[in-house]
């Protein structure tokens, strides 16, 4: 199915969101990926920039979440792995959204919302350290 979204994306020259949760998919499918925490984006980049070098820390903790099919690589690296709960997302903290599970959080994160803001032509990072 989604080789058939491929070739009708060539063939018929469209474009369409694809959404998912599977980060391998979305990377055979996607020339353009937008991350989002809490219904918010928090990076947009090429798809190829976008997995080569990850630059807001929670698109960097989802990449690193992905398995390793090589065990030895797998057992070597050292993957961020984030702390605490999901927030409510009906209730969502004050400053940036991903605060809470950061493991770079500062004081200005906990009180000032980081804008999507551009970084390079192509990519926008929502992050006060970026």
């Amino acid at each position: 199915m989604v080789n058939l979204l491929r070739d009708l994306q060539a063939d018929l020259g469209i474009a369409y969101i694809f959404i998912a949760h599977d980060l391998s998919t979305v990377r055979h499918v996607s020339d353009e990926v937008a991350v989002m925490y809490l219904g918010q984006i928090v990076e947009r980049a090429p798809s190829d920039e976008l997995f080569r070098e990850p630059l807001h820390p929670y698109t960097r903790a989802l990449l690193d979440a992905v398995p390793i099919p090589d065990p030895m690589a797998e057992a070597q690296r050292a993957a961020v792995v984030l702390e605490g709960e999901v927030p409510d997302p009906t209730n969502p903290p004050t400053g940036c959204r991903f605060h809470t599970r950061c493991p770079l959080a500062t004081a200005q994160c906990a009180e000032e919302a980081p804008m999507l803001r551009a970084v390079s032509a192509q990519r926008e990072v929502a992050c006060h350290l970026v």
